[in-house]
């Protein structure tokens, strides 16, 4: 990703009010929330999931549950992420292997940019097994209550897979 949708270098600095009107991840999932969406690999293979979110925010701190639904079974993602004042993430993501068990936590940076949040880690695909992948999320609110999440999987900076998803914010 390049440009206006937040890809390239990190922003040098942005202000408490920018990241508030561009998308606060604590705010937006504190509560509940759904999302569908299709995971793209090698341009071939295409499945489609689904999600249940549970968060809960303490000061500016999310602990998010992600409860996917794949076509081949259940996967649990456990997000823990802090905001700081000038709109930057950071924290760690652990998530459910093939064999059932939690791959080690894997630590998450991100920022905001004009319309929303990039949360970029090299971590484990849900479902997937040990090999370590990049993972960049690139979030943009579409309409109140709407989130849509487009994400790149990586390895050795070549990508291998993209998944293109729609949070719906359900309330508390």
């Amino acid at each position: 990703f390049a440009g206006a949708d937040g890809g390239g270098a990190r922003p040098a600095a942005v202000s408490r009010p920018a990241a508030d009107a561009a998308l606060a991840l604590d705010a937006f999932f504190d509560g509940r929330a759904t999302s569908q969406g299709t995971i793209t690999t090698l341009l071939v293979f295409r499945e489609r999931f689904t999600a249940r979110f549970s968060g809960r925010v303490t000061g500016n701190r999310l602990k998010l549950d992600e409860r996917f639904r794949f076509e081949d079974g259940k996967r649990l993602q456990r997000w823990d992420l802090t905001r700081s004042r000038d709109g930057r993430y950071r924290g760690t993501v652990t998530t459910e292997l093939g064999d059932g068990t939690m791959a080690p936590p894997a630590p998450v940076t991100g920022w905001t940019f004009a319309g929303g949040v990039v949360l970029a880690y090299d971590g484990y695909a849900p479902g997937g097994g040990r090999t370590l992948l990049g993972f960049r999320h690139v979030m943009r609110r579409i309409a109140p209550g709407t989130v849509r999440n487009r994400v790149t999987i990586s390895k050795f900076g070549v990508a291998l897979a993209s998944s293109d998803v729609i949070f719906r914010h359900a309330g508390r």
